[in-house]
Formats: C-alpha cells, structure tokens, sequence
C-alpha cells in the first residue's frame, strides 16, 4: 500500500485540507472556504509548485486512514460526482472499472411529457428529437419542457430535410420511410 499522494501523507493532507466524512464537505485550511469543485488547487508555499488534488481520493483517503494506489479508482454509490460523503464512495481496481463493461448503465426513460426522457442514474433530463438524438440536456424538468415547447413552436422535425441531423442519420430515416 502507498503511503502517500502526490508527495503527501495523509496527515498532512489533513493540515491542508478540512473534510467532514458526514456530510462530504471540504473547506481549505488555508483560506477557510468551502470547496465546491472536484478538484483542489494547493501551492506549496516554499516551492510555489501548484499541485492538483481529485478530492474523491483525497475523501477516501481522509475517511479510511491510508492512501490509495494510482491505479486505484474511485467510483460513487449514487452516481452524483459531487457527493462526496464518505459512504458514497467506493474503490475500485483499475481491473474491474477497465477491463469488464461497466455493469450499471445510465439507461434514458421516457417521461409523461412527449419528447423528455429522464437518466435512470444521473436524473438528467434530456429534449429528443427521436430514441437517439438529444437536443437539449439538463437537470430540470421545466427547462426541459420549456425547450421541448420553444423547439415544436419554431415548427422543427425530424424529417429527412432537417439540416442539424448528420448524413447517416438522414439515410437511414430515408430507408425507414421506404419500408
């Protein structure tokens, strides 16, 4: 097991970084404010080296006591990349997130607005003009309607004439109308 990350134990991580494995929330100790990225800019202050920490490694380090080896992976329970509860995350060889297909799929699910589909994992919202082609994404609902609304008022459709849909997918609308 490595006993540091990017030249730094995890007491010092602790110095530099404050994490609370309840609620997933970083605070810089050096400036006393939340941290609201996945990453963490730190510059040493001798050196003046800028160095870059992935806070979800930094979490699972904090949470478990011991660092983690570079082709350790982190993956979250949830899905949301930005929880970073320390019950949230998972580590992962590099073996199992690389090697085999990934066993859980964000599948999109039609909702009960024409046109919106719904992520299965990640609950983003996504305009369509058919199964395939997204048109818009995002992760609420009524901006969602309101694009879908503003897009069929314009009078667009899927058709083969439309100019935004790429040359193979018009060929093989071309060849569904044919059947």
């Amino acid at each position: 097991m490595k006993d540091n990350y990017k030249g730094y134990t995890v007491k010092e991580l602790m110095t530099i970084l404050d994490y609370d494995k309840e609620t997933g929330i970083f605070k810089s100790m050096v400036s006393g404010k939340e941290l609201v990225d996945r990453t963490f800019s730190y510059r040493e202050p001798v050196s003046k080296k800028v160095i870059n920490f992935q806070l979800a490694r930094v979490a699972y380090m904090i949470g478990s006591g011991c660092c983690i080896e570079d082709k350790e992976r982190i993956t979250y329970k949830d899905g949301d990349v930005y929880n970073l509860k320390y019950d949230n995350l998972v580590l992962v060889s590099y073996n199992e997130m690389y090697k085999k297909p990934n066993s859980v799929k964000n599948e999109y699910l039609e909702t009960d607005e024409e046109h919106i589909w719904v992520g299965s994992i990640n609950r983003m919202f996504v305009v369509r003009r058919g199964s395939t082609q997204s048109v818009y994404r995002t992760y609420d609902k009524q901006e969602a309607v309101a694009v879908r609304d503003r897009w069929l008022a314009s009078g667009k459709k899927l058709n083969e004439f439309d100019r935004f849909i790429p040359k193979w997918c018009r060929e093989s609308l071309k060849q569904e109308e044919n059947v």
